[in-house]
């Protein structure tokens, strides 16, 4: 199994605003200069000087070590897989979020120059109220800084609020099941990962997405909301989400559902299968769920079906039952096969 590939705006820190980074450098300043007065000894002007220098740099570290931190800690979107990358352009404007970007690691440099500069005056001060009012001024500046880089500090904020939702993949073999609701996709998910899948809800599904991983080292995603009705029917973000997933997919299982019972005829099944076999560039297995059921439109719907694939040229196909847990070996045998003759997954991994 590859490693893990986290979401990688999990490591952008919380946003803090103006205000909020004003007190926290000046709280840290306030501390550091306290043990100074403690520990130096001399005269009013040269205690002074050091107290009120101690307070400028640190404030100008505080400040100017969390503004770059944010910038280091934020990915490079030109940097990102093509599935995070894609999901990034749903979700912001990315533009404005480089700008945004640029903006604070802009303030950061110029706030570190005007620590050392103000530094510089407090050493040379000739009294002790002259080197409290530098002191200020360069707070005062600091804060000027601030409030003018807040538009771009609170688009960060609201983009690392999205962004921090994406789901977390891991960098393996990765099977999307498809199909229209009430096929057996959830059942089939539970039965092909043996565990009960992660469910999460992302800003670009309607009901999220379902996530289970196998132990012989495959990904499985059930996608409601997307990969479960005609492309006409999609808006643009669940649009731009096929075209993630279809970074993502190593291979699709379609589920269909002879019986009919899911609400959707058979026909409609086939026409949404069509479309996601011209969509998507990998591998499609086919899984013809329900065969527990013998009736005769099951059996009809079923010739309509083997007919449809043999013109369609798929020729992986099983037939299973998710509720009776029939061929469900033969169907992971499949997907493995699969993976492997397009060598997306290892030979020793069973």
């Amino acid at each position: 199994m590859k490693k893990r590939e986290d979401n990688p705006f999990k490591k952008i820190p919380t946003i803090l605003f103006p205000e909020e980074l004003m007190d926290k450098a000046y709280n840290r300043a306030e501390k550091a200069a306290d043990k100074l007065r403690k520990s130096t000894i001399g005269f009013s002007l040269y205690k002074s000087r050091i107290v009120e220098d101690q307070k400028v740099r640190t404030a100008a570290s505080v400040v100017a070590d969390y503004l770059s931190n944010i910038v280091k800690r934020t990915p490079s979107l030109d940097n990102l897989s093509p599935f995070y990358r894609e999901i990034v352009e749903i979700l912001i404007d990315t533009d404005e979020f480089k700008k945004s970007l640029g903006a604070i690691n802009w303030a950061s440099q110029l706030i570190r120059k005007l620590g050392n500069t103000y530094s510089k005056r407090v050493r040379r001060a000739r009294t002790p109220q002259e080197a409290s009012k530098i002191r200020r001024e360069f707070f005062g500046r600091v804060s000027s800084i601030l409030k003018q880089i807040y538009p771009h500090l609170a688009c960060v904020a609201v983009a690392r609020e999205k962004l921090k939702n994406i789901p977390t993949v891991k960098d393996m073999p990765t099977v999307v099941i498809a199909g229209y609701p009430n096929v057996g996709k959830s059942s089939l998910l539970r039965r092909l990962t043996d565990a009960e899948p992660e469910v999460n809800s992302y800003p670009f599904t309607t009901k999220g997405l379902n996530i289970g991983y196998s132990h012989y080292g495959i990904q499985f995603i059930d996608t409601p909301g997307i990969l479960d009705r005609p492309i006409y029917e999609r808006n643009d973000i669940e649009l731009h989400a096929v075209v993630a997933l279809n970074y993502l997919a190593d291979a699709i299982v379609y589920v269909i559902d002879p019986t009919e019972y899911c609400g959707y005829s058979i026909e409609e099944q086939l026409n949404l299968l069509k479309e996601i076999i011209e969509t998507f560039d990998v591998p499609v297995i086919v899984a013809i769920n329900k065969i527990d059921i013998d009736e005769k439109e099951y059996r009809e719907n079923l010739e309509k079906v083997e007919k449809f694939l043999k013109e369609m040229g798929i020729k992986d196909v099983v037939k299973i039952s998710t509720e009776k847990g029939i061929n469900l070996d033969t169907l992971k045998k499949k997907i493995i096969e699969v993976l492997r003759s397009s060598k997306k997954l290892d030979s020793q991994e069973d």
